[in-house]
Formats: C-alpha cells, structure tokens, sequence
C-alpha cells in the first residue's frame, strides 16, 4: 500500500524550500558584497608610488641568478 503525505508536510517542505533559497541568496550576496569592498594594503598608494618604468621579468623574477 502506498501512503500519501499529509497535507502538512508538504506544506512544510515547501516552505522549508523556500527558507533556504532565500538564505542561500542572502549570504552569496553578502560574500559577493565582502569580495568586492576587500582590497590589500595600501593598493591605491601601490598605484601612485609603485615603479615608474617597466622593468624586465629576469630583474624583478631573479631568472638564472
């Protein structure tokens, strides 16, 4: 014999459902929020007081030193 769920319980999954969705999307928008606001130390004077002139990759990288 097969049952069927009371009606309750179905109404319970769904809100259950529902409940997570929106959680789930509340906290992937809050991380997306946090990964854009974050930025290293000092990144903005990095731009203004960095190297003026290119240097090659073997100066900075220390190639066959």
């Amino acid at each position: 014999m097969s049952q069927t769920p009371a009606i309750g319980a179905g109404r319970a999954g769904i809100v259950m459902l529902l409940l997570s969705i929106i959680v789930g999307l509340g906290i992937s928008f809050a991380a997306a929020a946090t990964i854009i606001q974050a930025n290293g130390p000092k990144d903005s004077n990095a731009v203004t007081t960095g190297p003026q002139d290119v240097l090659p990759a073997d100066q900075l990288l220390g190639y066959g030193s």
